[in-house]
C-alpha cells in the first residue's frame, strides 16, 4: 500500500494538475490517514472544482472527523451541481424496482425541492403515493439490453504488431507495463490504453486469483468503453495532447524508480 501511495505522489509531483489526486486520497483513507486524504482532496479540488465524487468524499471525511464547520461550503458545491440535472433524479427513480416505489417518489420529492418546484408532504398525503408515483416518476426504465460476453483475447494476439507499436515505440517502457501503470491510465481516462495492458497481463498471468481480478477489471473497462462516443469521429487534439503528457510523465516516473533501484 505504501509503495502505491509513493507512486501516486510521484505522479502528482510531476503533474500537479492530474486528476489522480482522487485515487491517492482513497488510498490514504484505506491506509487510515483521513487527514492526509483531506489535504490531498482540497489541493486537487482547487484545480478541479467540478470533480463531484472527490468533493463528496471530502464531505464524508470532514463529517466523520467532526469538522462540521467546514462542511457547509462543500455541501453547497455538491447540491448546486445536483440541482442542475433533474433528469438524473428522474432516471434514478425510474431505474428502481417496483418494490422500491416509495423510494422513487422520495427521490422525486428531493428533486422537485432542489429545482424549486416544491412538493410538500401534505401533497403526498392528499394525493397518495401511488398516484404521485405515476405523476412524478412515470414508467420504469426499460431493462438494459443484453450485451455479448466480453472477449479476453489479448489485443496483441488479435491484432498482430499492436504490442510492438505500443511498447517498442518507446524504448524501456515494456518492463513498466504493470497493473499500476494500467490503473494510472484508466484513472486518467485512457480506457483503451489501460485495457491493452490488462489484456497482456491476463495473457501472461498464471495465478487464478490474479486472472480473476484482471478479468473483472477488463469487463468493467470494456463496459465503460462501450458507453463512450462511437469511433470515427474527428480525433480530439486536446485528448491526444493529454495522453502524450501522461505517457511522458510515466516515462519520467519509471526512469526515477529505475535510478533509485540502481543507486
Amino acid at each position: 500500500m505504501n509503495k502505491k501511495i509513493e507512486w501516486y505522489q510521484e505522479v502528482l509531483s510531476l503533474e500537479p494538475g492530474s486528476r489522480i489526486f482522487f485515487a491517492l486520497a482513497k488510498l490514504f483513507v484505506e491506509n487510515g490517514n483521513p487527514e492526509d486524504a483531506i489535504i490531498t482532496l482540497k489541493r486537487g479540488l482547487d484545480r478541479h472544482p467540478d470533480y463531484l465524487e472527490a468533493r463528496m468524499l471530502l464531505v464524508e471525511l470532514l463529517t466523520e472527523l467532526g469538522r462540521e464547520e467546514e462542511v457547509h461550503d462543500q455541501l453547497e458545491r455538491v447540491t448546486s451541481s445536483l440541482r442542475d440535472y433533474p433528469a438524473f433524479w428522474r432516471g434514478w427513480a425510474r431505474s428502481l424496482p417496483p418494490e422500491q416505489r416509495d423510494l422513487a417518489v422520495f427521490l422525486m420529492l428531493v428533486s422537485s425541492n432542489l429545482t424549486g418546484d416544491t412538493i410538500k408532504w401534505t401533497d403526498v398525503v392528499f394525493e397518495g403515493i401511488s398516484t404521485l408515483a405515476d405523476r412524478l416518476v412515470g414508467a420504469p426504465l426499460p431493462p438494459p439490453s443484453d450485451c455479448p460476453p466480453p472477449s479476453y483475447l489479448p489485443r496483441a494476439a488479435a491484432e498482430p504488431g499492436r504490442r510492438d507499436r505500443g511498447a517498442s515505440a518507446r524504448p524501456g517502457m515494456g518492463s513498466f507495463r504493470t497493473k499500476t501503470m494500467a490503473d494510472l491510465l484508466a484513472s486518467q481516462g485512457d480506457t483503451a490504453g489501460a485495457l491493452e495492458i490488462y489484456r497482456e497481463l491476463l495473457h501472461s498471468s498464471v495465478s487464478d486469483d490474479r486472472r480473476s481480478e484482471l478479468a473483472a477489471r477488463i469487463t468493467e473497462l470494456e463496459a465503460r468503453l462501450a458507453e463512450a462516443p462511437e469511433p470515427g469521429r474527428r480525433e480530439d487534439v486536446f485528448g491526444v495532447h493529454a495522453k502524450n503528457r501522461l505517457i511522458s510523465t510515466l516515462e519520467t516516473l519509471a526512469a526515477r524508480f529505475e535510478a533509485r533501484a540502481q543507486s
